[in-house]
């Protein structure tokens, strides 16, 4: 199960990144907005497999080992993490929402679009770079140079 659990996640990711590079690159593509839904779901399933398969659906257990992995990386056991990929998938989709629906209010709003950016980028270069297990590191690198990329005015 650990393959499904790395795929999915990095699909999901490689997928959001395009998005993003399409949605600014080639805004009247379906396919762009299809892609990043894709990725958002492949997030999402990441997230039901780790705590099916990893974690056994022990919510307590997924805290535990977010805090040991944290603390081996910045020196503090903080369990939070769990609650911040949900977060990540939640704002995902509102974001596909605003993105389908072209809320207009929301998305001219340059401060929230940098912030919600923000937000994509720190989590993403965490999960592929700095959490990542060695081998992976390369590509988490060019995954998130490709997401500061495709945000280039």
């Amino acid at each position: 199960m650990s393959a499904a659990l790395y795929t999915t996640i990095w699909l999901a990711l490689t997928l959001f990144v395009a998005g993003e590079a399409g949605r600014i690159r080639r805004p009247s593509r379906r396919w762009v907005w299809t892609a990043s839904l894709a990725g958002a779901l492949l997030c999402a399933a990441h997230i039901v497999i780790a705590m099916g398969f990893h974690y056994h659906w022990s919510h307590s257990a997924a805290v535990a080992e977010t805090a040991r992995q944290t603390a081996s990386v910045y020196g503090v056991a903080w369990g939070g993490g769990v609650y911040v990929n949900y977060a990540f998938v939640i704002v995902w989709f509102a974001y596909l929402w605003v993105w389908r629906t072209r809320s207009a209010s929301l998305a001219q709003i340059p401060a929230l679009v940098w912030t919600v950016r923000a937000f994509f980028f720190v989590i993403i270069f965490n999960a592929t770079v700095v959490f990542a297990i060695s081998p992976m590191r390369a590509a988490g690198v060019i995954l998130s140079l490709a997401l500061i990329l495709s945000w280039r005015p």
